[in-house]
């Protein structure tokens, strides 16, 4: 999408009022990320040694191995607090480096926030923007495109636009969400197993907040990134879902067993179904409402944004779901020097409030 000379007018004058401020945010999250790889590798350090105390004492054929040395922090009736004294050494590194970690990376989020909402306000001065309110997880739930989405499953809002127009109102929201899917099923079983919990959490916690550019409350989501929900015109009696299509998206809505009612729904658009999957509850509705036009205004959305894209139509109500791993409102990872990442922030958002009158619902 285009964007206007008043909207780029916008960007450069957003830029360079935050362009020392972005500056900033990138030295501290540099600095954030090196103390959570710092406390998360302590964490690692600890995990490993209480694996090994526990081999030396129960496995016999590891008490001729290089682990040998561990002995000396086995309990005996002179000294029955030895195994205590390198965990005690190893709280007293990370209580610290906690606390460190802690503080910056709060800092850190409070200028980040700040730094977004002057954003959106000089780029869409007529939208309604908010930051810490409740996330809309019925909305969620509804929208019938998360198949092990629950009402009580943890959804965290990162901020939400709104816009009222003459015919319709669009909401736009940055959400994490958590499910309960295929893959973290398989890590809850794996969870159960004795020694292989300990290595799953060394390889869930410490080792992917180690290596990972992403901060920690960004690293365990099932789905990151923008969600809409606006009204349209067309009254339907069931509903239509339109998934990017992908074999483990296709293995996660078979597997729930929450859409019974449900049939794949083959169209005859090569462009469509090479990008996507459909299913409904009626067949004729759902070609009803994903007619020639709008499938190709579908395919033309998906490469605007050029992430993976889902849509439903339900009663009169349309829901988008824009994955973006770095979030709608948070800022991506490495150097916030140039311009570009403005101009992405406002092609996103511009894009997502012209759904309405792109798809001409």
């Amino acid at each position: 999408m285009a964007l206007s000379k008043i909207m780029q007018e916008r960007i450069v004058t957003a830029y360079s009022e935050t362009s020392k401020v972005l500056d900033t945010l990138y030295k501290k999250k540099k600095h954030t990320l090196f103390l959570q790889r710092v406390m998360w590798g302590i964490t690692g350090v600890y995990l490993i040694f209480m694996l090994a105390l526990l081999g030396i004492q129960y496995i016999p054929m590891l008490q001729n191995t290089s682990l040998a040395f561990l002995d000396v922090f086995k309990p005996t009736p002179a000294n029955p607090y030895a195994s205590l004294y390198p965990i005690m050494g190893l709280m007293v590194l990370l209580y610290p480096t906690t606390i460190f970690f802690t503080r910056t990376f709060q800092k850190f989020k409070t200028i980040e926030q700040k730094t977004i909402a002057k954003m959106v306000k000089m780029l869409f001065p007529q939208v309604e923007f908010t930051q810490g309110a409740m996330a809309p997880s019925n909305e969620v739930v509804k929208s019938k495109l998360f198949p092990w989405i629950k009402e009580e499953a943890p959804v965290y809002s990162y901020g939400q636009i709104r816009r009222r127009t003459n015919n319709t109102e669009i909401n736009i929201a940055d959400l994490g969400i958590v499910e309960n899917n295929v893959a973290n099923k398989f890590w809850s079983i794996l969870m159960r197993i004795p020694v292989l919990n300990m290595l799953g959490v060394m390889y869930q916690t410490v080792f992917k907040n180690m290596v990972t550019k992403k901060l920690v409350d960004n690293t365990n989501y099932s789905f990151r990134g923008m969600f809409c929900w606006l009204q349209f015109k067309k009254k339907l009696n069931g509903h239509t879902v339109v998934l990017s299509k992908n074999q483990m998206t296709k293995l996660d809505r078979l597997a729930s067993f929450n859409f019974k009612e449900e049939q794949e729904i083959h169209l005859e658009d090569p462009r469509f179904t090479s990008k996507f999957m459909v299913y409904g509850t009626d067949q004729v509705e759902a070609r009803y409402v994903l007619s020639a036009s709008i499938m190709e205004k579908i395919v033309a959305l998906k490469e605007e944004f050029d992430r993976p894209i889902s849509m439903s139509f339900q009663n009169r109500q349309m829901y988008v779901a824009v994955k973006n791993e770095n979030g709608l409102f948070s800022f991506p990872s490495g150097k916030l020097d140039s311009m570009k990442l403005v101009e992405e922030l406002a092609n996103d958002i511009e894009t997502a409030l012209e759904i309405f009158e792109e798809l001409k619902l």
